[in-house]
């Protein structure tokens, strides 16, 4: 496997490793990820990280909210 295949893509649930959260790959901007918290958290809004911080906890489809589990 290529480290592009291993890197994250948009809509996958990661781990940015410098920030201790989980969050999911919304965009990517200038070359660095954009993410947005998985819910609630200490962060609001988006955040931008770099791929190296990036661990891939669920990859897009794979993952599921607890809220709307039937």
């Amino acid at each position: 496997m290529t480290d592009t295949q291993n890197r994250a893509q948009i809509g996958d649930l990661v781990r940015d490793t410098e920030r201790s959260c989980e969050g999911i790959v919304t965009d990517v901007r200038a070359g660095k990820p954009v993410l947005r918290p998985r819910w609630g958290g200490g962060f609001t809004g988006q955040w931008s990280a770099e791929w190296g911080s990036l661990a891939v906890v669920s990859r897009r489809g794979t993952w599921d909210v607890p809220w709307l589990l039937p």
